[in-house]
């Protein structure tokens, strides 16, 4: 069905993957925090914005253990009021 998410398989690189996105986030947010040319607080905004959103693409469709929800979560929170607070600032 369309309106069904699909789960999928963890393979062994995916959580790494997950967190690999969210780092680079974060990095991506830095950058256009710091930033003084508006193209690049944009382009380095929207970046950021693309590795928060695939990494909560993949975070609702892999089985997490509680832990690895709670860490992962934790992180796209924090990397989400980041991103607010980048838009609210430039």
């Amino acid at each position: 069905m369309l309106g069904r998410m699909k789960r999928m398989r963890r393979g062994p690189g995916t959580l790494t993957f997950v967190r690999t996105e969210l780092e680079t986030g974060f990095t991506f947010a830095t950058i256009a925090a710091q930033a003084r040319d508006e193209e690049k607080i944009d382009r380095n905004r929207a970046n950021a914005r693309k590795a928060c959103w695939s990494a909560r693409h993949f975070m609702e469709r892999m089985p997490l253990s509680a832990s690895e929800s709670d860490e992962l979560h934790q992180k796209l929170e924090e990397l989400e009021g980041r991103l607010r607070r980048l838009q609210k600032v430039v």
